[in-house]
């Protein structure tokens, strides 16, 4: 049979390659389960989640996820261990799991933890309805903090995430495409943001993660002053291409229209005669223009037209 006449085959993806994440995941899991081995761990499954998911983008995601996560660990083993000792006849026990539920759900939306709800409430049902709850509540508790503890060190000793690299490259993508949208402009008299917008977002979110990777313990204080002007004249660039968007003025002074060439060698007319809104339009044009090339200097790029 035909791979073509598979159903669902070509929505396969056959070139994907396994990345460093991919296996530094699977190298916490294996260094956490040789460590269960060696502290007799009854239930060394507890290891493995906990490295698994503390395995993130950064260190500043992994060990923000470290704390949430002992802390869910902790209070949902032991309110489902208080909770099961609460002398009541068999058939109260459901009730008494619903409550819990409750008060778990509400105290973590309150102290702003909400992403942990379901976490929580797993463990707490897991140590409430456990056979042997105190064995469980040590293994759950020494389990987590063993896996966390293994899932930070192997993503910060082995080929640590760059949170600063994946900003500059993602500044240098916006700068790009902020070209590619201007001369369009220019151009077709059309002013096409999306992929600009995507980019822009996306630094947006990198910028935000940088700035508190720099400041977790295992990353050496970074000045990333430069960064925060890179992030600042691309946010000028969004706000002049937002203006440039709504402004009826087409017109071009005959000085923006050599610079115009020069950068992207196309060739407009100009005109002395320009109305308010060309006016308005040109400036905004020339302070995009002017943005680009502090941004340049910035990242080093060598080709505006990229």
């Amino acid at each position: 049979m035909k791979k073509e006449n598979i159903p669902g085959i070509n929505k396969l993806n056959y070139n994907y390659r396994i990345g460093m994440r991919a296996i530094k995941t699977a190298l916490a899991v294996v260094i956490g389960l040789y460590i269960s081995q060696l502290l007799h761990l009854n239930s060394p499954i507890f290891v493995s989640i906990a490295a698994i998911s503390t395995m993130k983008g950064s260190l500043y995601e992994s060990l923000s996820d470290t704390k949430k996560r002992l802390f869910t660990c902790v209070f949902g083993v032991v309110l489902g261990y208080l909770s099961s000792k609460i002398s009541l006849p068999f058939y109260f026990e459901p009730l008494i799991a619903g409550l819990g539920i409750l008060f778990i759900i509400y105290i973590l939306v309150v102290i702003d933890m909400k992403s942990m709800t379901q976490l929580s409430c797993i463990v707490f049902m897991a140590s409430f309805a456990a056979e042997s709850k105190l064995i469980y509540a040590v293994n759950r508790i020494i389990g987590t903090f063993v896996g966390v503890g293994v899932g930070v060190m192997v993503n910060y000793f082995i080929s640590s995430p760059n949170v600063y690299k994946n900003y500059f490259e993602s500044v240098k993508k916006t700068y790009r495409s902020a070209n590619r949208a201007l001369r369009e402009y220019i151009v077709n008299d059309n002013l096409e943001l999306d992929e600009f917008d995507t980019d822009y977002k996306k630094t947006i979110k990198l910028y935000e993660l940088l700035k508190k990777e720099v400041k977790t313990p295992l990353v050496s204080e970074i000045d990333i002053s430069k960064e925060k002007t890179m992030m600042s004249l691309l946010d000028s660039i969004s706000v002049r291409f937002e203006v440039i968007k709504n402004t009826e003025g087409k017109n071009l002074n005959a000085n923006l229209v050599d610079e115009l060439h020069k950068r992207y060698n196309v060739d407009k007319e100009a005109t002395n005669k320009l109305t308010e809104s060309d006016r308005v339009n040109n400036y905004h044009i020339e302070s995009i223009l002017n943005y680009l090339d502090e941004l340049k200097k910035l990242i080093g790029e060598n080709n505006d037209n990229n």
